[in-house]
């Protein structure tokens, strides 16, 4: 494969205004592209014979093409492994460059933060969303990416057995030696005072430390609840990936279900600021875990994130901001193949799994607990501060009302932060522990793939708002389909049909939804349905596909 590489020359702010964001209309009306738009017919009156004929509406409006994720600008080793993935496993190019993108910034966030432009120290962990359909090779890429991490975890278990068996041992040793020591110190013996508190102390000092346990070597999580996660990272890695192929098992699992959600999605919040992570419990105590990391990384179908990317309280309490998505076009399709090709094998793989393997074997900075880290600090350069202040300006002008980014101040306000931590993640993949800043090219680089991340944002964002009222409306016309039913009342639905529309208010919007989009056709009143003359009652046209 050809050496990749970004054009030289070409300044953030010159990119910007040519190519990304300056040149998207204005209007409020054109924040949302075109191809997500559905032109607004006349519709013709009940019974009218052209409503038979005529196809019906889609309820929900289609995510327009996809741009190119800028993989030259990940650098040479990240966005070239990304592009072997790409032609190997021929998964989406972008879905490739979120899994190299989310590994490195596993492997960086231990040893170092970034400093930003107005003193601020940051984690470099990454929160990363995928969407890709069914069969689009979701586990492949991931399986790549991270197999050598997690064969390293599964081997550092084996061992940390061995480890904890030792332990264990140990630490009942000690404590026979300090029970002796302690019952020693306090026997009485004739014409002697009674044994002090200080007497006893020094004779259990006198018996040594207790043994330390083992960290536990487990890094990747799958689906914790609040208190889980604390436990595991009271005892486990300091540094951790909350990473999923299948993101359903979060998404639809305890940790996000209605009870835990808001709890949950802030506590990744203050994770992903750097915060301490504190707990305060009847039962057990107070606690507090400092110098934690974790990088986030979910894979999932479309139906699946689009409960997350258009769930209220993910966009308002703050997660979806920290949050850089991607949603791909489908390779289903066009896989086609010369000749198999293990991912594993290509050089551009080997590297990155070079890159990442010595990051993640050594040692992070630690206090003097070893589950604290402290990280270095990669401060940005003097060229790297003066392009920052000039994309912040850029930013807030872009977010002023009727601007391009008037719809998505979260996102923007963040954009600068995130491109920094990019930035820094490229800078510790690219020379390793020995880096000690963040310089110009590498932000001008991450400035570039925050404009597209900014730009998916905006394209996907119309599609992922879905109202109740549509959800509610496929869900009818799911339940009428799979019943063969071709007409019906609204009794039928709210006796017997699925338990959220049993909400006679709720039932009339969905109904709505499918008349007015030409799936049902309301029938004169007096029809006889089900051997009963109903006053309002519907006849089946179409079923949501």
């Amino acid at each position: 494969m050809d050496r990749i590489s970004v054009e030289r020359g070409q300044s953030f702010l010159d990119d910007l205004a040519s190519e990304h964001i300056l040149n998207m209309p204005t209007a409020r009306g054109a924040l949302v592209p075109a191809a997500m738009k559905r032109p607004i017919e006349e519709r013709p009156p009940a019974g009218d014979s052209a409503l038979l004929r005529r196809d019906p509406e889609p309820l929900r409006a289609s995510v327009p093409p996809a741009e190119p994720y800028p993989v030259a600008a990940l650098g040479v080793i990240l966005g070239e492994a990304a592009q072997a993935l790409h032609e190997t496993i021929k998964a989406p190019l972008a879905m490739c460059c979120q899994s190299v993108l989310a590994a490195a910034s596993l492997a960086a966030q231990p040893h170092f933060d970034v400093l930003l432009p107005w003193g601020k120290l940051r984690p470099l962990s990454l929160f990363l969303l995928t969407v890709g359909k069914s069969g689009e090779r979701k586990s492949g890429v991931d399986d790549v990416v991270l197999g050598a991490a997690k064969k390293q975890e599964r081997d550092d278990l084996e061992s940390y057995q061995v480890d904890l068996a030792a332990y264990e041992l140990a630490l009942d040793s000690w404590k026979q030696a300090a029970d002796a020591a302690r019952r020693a110190a306090t026997s009485k013996k004739s014409g002697t005072a009674p044994a002090t508190a200080d007497d006893v102390l020094r004779a259990v000092q006198a018996v040594g430390e207790q043994p330390i346990p083992p960290v536990m070597p487990l890094r990747f999580l799958t689906d914790p609840t609040v208190e889980g996660q604390f436990k595991l990272m009271a005892s486990a890695q300091p540094s951790v990936a909350l990473f999923s192929d299948e993101g359903g098992l979060l998404i639809g699992g305890h940790a996000l279900n209605s009870d835990n959600a808001l709890k949950t999605m802030a506590r990744w919040c203050k994770i992903w600021d750097g915060s301490p992570f504190d707990r305060v419990r009847a039962g057990d105590g107070a606690a507090i875990l400092y110098g934690r990391r974790m990088a986030l990384h979910q894979l999932a179908q479309p139906d699946v994130m689009t409960l997350l990317l258009s769930d209220r309280m993910a966009n308002g309490q703050g997660l979806l901001s920290r949050c850089l998505v991607a949603w791909p076009e489908s390779t289903i399709g066009h896989r086609h193949v010369e000749r198999f090709e293990k991912p594993e094998d290509r050089r551009e793989i080997k590297r990155l799994f070079a890159v990442l393997k010595t990051l993640m074997e050594v040692p992070p900075c630690t206090g003097k607990n070893p589950q604290e880290l402290t990280p270095a600090e990669l401060p940005l350069s003097g060229e790297a501060v003066d392009l920052a202040v000039a994309a912040q300006n850029q930013f807030e002008t872009l977010m002023a009302p009727g601007a391009d980014l008037a719809e998505l101040p979260d996102r923007t306000s963040k954009a600068l932060e995130n491109a920094c931590r990019i930035a820094g993640v490229m800078t510790a993949i690219d020379s390793g522990l020995a880096a000690r800043e963040v310089d110009r090219p590498h932000l001008e680089r991450a400035l570039i793939i925050m404009q597209w991340y900014l730009r998916e944002a905006l394209r996907i964002r119309g599609a992922a708002a879905i109202p109740q009222s549509v959800l509610d409306a496929e869900s009818l016309s799911s339940w009428l389909k799979d019943r063969d039913i071709t007409m019906f009342r609204s009794k039928q639905v709210l006796n017997g049909g699925p338990s959220h529309l049993r909400n006679k208010p709720r039932l009339m919007a969905s109904i709505k939804e499918l008349v007015d989009n030409g799936y049902l056709l309301e029938n004169d009143s007096g029809t006889v349905v089900d051997g009963v003359r109903a006053k309002f009652s519907w006849k089946v046209l179409h079923h949501v596909v």
